[in-house]
This record gives structure tokens, sequence and C-alpha cells, in this order.
């Protein structure tokens, strides 16, 4: 099996079509169809049903896409790692993070990597938590900053800290002087919240079950700052993670008890894959940054 076979597979999966799956990896059709040929032939089952100029997926050959993706991937990262062996002086380090991670944080990171690695290029991407792992288990990431543990059992997490939740409101919300909230409370004021295909908004609606409560969502809305940008502006509350808060003038924040509502944040890593140097740079810088604001909150 030659790795430029599975290139050809994988842009064939890609484009769904033959001719310009061809033109893509720049050769003849005939050549494309032969390779994907062979490719079967040796592993003795069709990865693709053909159906007229159709052409789609058996079960099989969405079994085997994983395998060749993570092939593919792992041979990429070998060649930039033996790159990065003298010097961290070039390549593009692709960064995964939520889309509800801490503002003052990853910011702060990425500035300081840049000034000390400024001929790398850095592409940092929003996903939700279980897309964001399943990138990094195909290794199209180098590394991921999500929820701590990590869900699947082909991601690997490090601890990086625990964040609080915490009721945010604009200085002229009636709970704008409160010292602390309980969660029974929250039922008589109307909130905007993260839509529900975040896992912190699932972990506020837990919350609120715990207490007995029912929430009166008025507004759902897809990031942090929006939310936020709403709170200041009216009398509408949220519930955001507290550094994310931190960094917006005019909105009070409150503790919420009983129960603290916290999460788990960390590093994630593929499991089992080699870790380029830039990546593991990368995650020391986030290290160090994590471990400044931990020790800037207890001043």
């Amino acid at each position: 099996m030659e790795l430029r076979h599975l290139r050809y597979f994988l842009a064939i999966v890609e484009l769904n079509n033959l001719s310009r799956a061809a033109e893509k990896m720049c050769v003849a059709q005939s050549t494309l169809s032969h390779a994907l040929r062979q490719l079967e032939e040796e592993l003795g089952i069709a990865l693709f049903d053909r159906v007229g100029r159709t052409i789609r997926l058996t079960q099989a050959g969405r079994v085997f896409h994983d395998y060749a993706a993570r092939t593919c991937n792992e041979t990429m990262r070998a060649k930039r790692a033996m790159q990065e062996l003298n010097e961290l002086d070039a390549g593009t380090f692709t960064l995964g993070a939520i889309p509800v991670f801490p503002l003052s944080f990853l910011p702060r990171a990425v500035s300081s990597f840049n000034q000390q690695y400024p001929k790398v290029r850095i592409v940092v991407q929003d996903f939700l938590a279980a897309e964001l792992e399943e990138k990094l288990a195909l290794g199209t990431l180098d590394l991921g900053i999500a929820f701590h543990p990590a869900s699947r059992n082909d991601v690997e997490s490090e601890y990086l800290f625990s964040e609080r939740l915490v009721l945010a409101v604009g200085r002229g919300h009636p709970f704008a002087q409160k010292h602390r909230v309980q969660w029974k409370t929250l039922d008589s004021i109307p909130l905007a919240l993260l839509t529900r295909k975040f896992s912190t908004r699932i972990l506020i609606e837990e919350a609120f079950r715990a207490a007995g409560v029912q929430s009166r969502v008025v507004v759902e809305m897809d990031t942090t700052e929006s939310l936020l940008a709403v709170a200041a502006e009216g009398q509408l509350a949220t519930i955001v993670p507290e550094r994310a808060g931190a960094a917006f003038e005019c909105i009070n924040l409150i503790p919420i008890a009983h129960p603290e509502l916290s999460r788990k944040l960390g590093l994630l890593w593929p499991k089992g894959a080699g870790r380029t140097r830039v990546a593991t740079t990368f995650a020391d810088v986030l290290k160090n940054v994590s471990a400044n604001l931990r020790h800037d909150q207890k001043t």
C-alpha cells in the first residue's frame, strides 16, 4: 500500500468526483482510477459504490477513511517534526479551541508565542467540543483546548485549570448589587444563554434541574461576547465563565451558590500520535499563561 494511493483515496472522498480529484492531485483520471483499483484489490474489498457517474463510500470505505486520514496526517507530522529539529523558524501550527474559551487567556498565549517565534504561522479554529475531539483523533489539529477530561478514548487531555461560571448583569439590573445568588432564585429573571449545542449550556441546565427550578431563557446566542454585550445593555442576565466576564466593563459578576458551578479545561492531544516541537512549545506557553492567571486571581 503506497502513501500516494491513500492521498488519492482521500481526494476522491473530499470531492466526491473522480475527475475533480484527479485535477486536484495533478494526475490523469485513468491514473487515479487505476490506483483506486489497486488499493481495493490489495484490501480485498470495495471502498466505493459506483452508480453511473455517481461515486459514494461503502461501509468499508467509511471505516478505511479514518485510518487513511490518520496515516497521511501522521506522515505530515513526521515531516514537520524533522524540519523543526534545529529551530522553530518556519511552519504552521493549527490549534482548535472551544468558542467559549476565556477571552483573556488564549489571545495572551498567542501573542506571547508570536513574540518568541514570529516565523511560525498560527491558525486558531473554533469548534464545539465533540467536533474538536474528532479532528484531533483524525490528526487534522496539532493541539486542542477544551473540556477536561476528553470524552473520547483516542484523545488524551492534560489539566490546565478550573473555571467558575457566574451570573453577569448590567449595572442597572435588579441583581446588580447582590454579592451572591442561588440557582433557585434565578428562575425569577429572564436570561440570555448559549444555544443548546454548547456543552456549557447543558451544564447550566443541569444545575437548574438539580436546584429544582426552571430557567427563563428568552434569548439564545452563539458567542459569550454577544451574551455579555446584551447583558450590559439592559435587563437581561447571563451566565458565563468568570474570566470572560471580567474582560467586559459595565458588567457585574455575581457568584452562584448551592452548588457553585465550574468546569475543568485542559490541553487535548491525539492519543498515541507524535507531537511536533511547535505544538509542545505552544503548550508550554499556554501552561505558563494559565499559571500566571491563577496567580493573579489569588493576589
